[in-house]
C-alpha cells in the first residue's frame, strides 16, 4: 500500500531532490505557488514550493528501499515517526492539494487563504511589517484587503496574500 512520506530538503534544492528521487523510482509531489519576487526595482512572477524545504515522497513502506532517500542528492533527511519507521501523512491530504491545482503541480494562493472577515492578521512584510490588522476580503487580483489602525483611524490597505499571517 502506497504511503506519502515527507523528506526535508537542502535549502533551495527541492527540484534537484525531486528529480533524483524520480530517477530512483519514487513518486514525488512538490506543490508550488506563484509568487512575486522583487529585486532592484523590478519584479517577476516565479514558481516557489508551497512548503519550502519539504517534498512528498510516495512509496510502499513494506517493499520499497526507503532508506536510500537519506543518501539522495538534495535531501537532508526523511522525517521519521521513530527510529525505524518513516512518518507518513494521509493520502487525502495529497488528494486535496491536487484537487485545488490550476495547472499540474501549481496550487492557487487563493485556496490557501483561511481567514474570515474580521479575523486578526499580522503583516509580515512591507512598510507595515509587524502591525496587526483586521482581514476584510480577498480581491480578484489575489490581494488581501485589511483594515489597519494607522494614525488613529482605520485605513483599508491592499497587500499580497503572503504578506499576512494569522495573528
Amino acid at each position: 500500500m502506497m504511503r506519502w512520506c515527507v523528506a526535508h530538503t537542502q535549502p533551495v534544492k527541492e527540484n534537484l531532490a525531486g528529480e533524483n528521487l524520480k530517477d530512483q523510482g519514487f513518486e514525488i509531489y512538490l506543490p508550488k505557488i506563484r509568487k512575486i519576487r522583487r529585486h532592484a526595482r523590478s519584479s517577476e512572477e516565479v514558481l516557489t514550493p508551497l512548503f519550502p524545504r519539504y517534498i512528498f515522497v510516495g512509496m510502499d513502506l513494506e517493499s520499497t528501499p526507503w532508506r536510500s532517500i537519506n543518501g539522495t542528492r538534495g535531501i537532508s533527511y526523511l522525517l521519521m515517526r521513530d527510529r525505524l519507521h518513516p512518518a507518513h501523512i494521509p493520502s487525502r491530504t495529497i488528494q486535496e492539494l491536487r484537487s485545488q491545482e490550476i495547472e499540474e503541480g501549481i496550487v492557487p494562493i487563493t485556496s490557501l487563504v483561511t481567514f474570515s472577515k474580521g479575523d486578526k492578521v499580522r503583516i509580515v512584510e512591507g512598510v507595515f511589517k509587524d502591525q496587526t490588522a483586521i482581514f476584510e476580503s480577498l480581491d480578484d487580483r489575489n490581494r488581501v484587503q485589511v483594515l489597519l489602525n494607522f494614525l488613529g483611524r482605520e485605513t483599508k490597505v491592499s497587500l499580497l496574500v503572503h504578506a499576512v499571517e494569522a495573528a
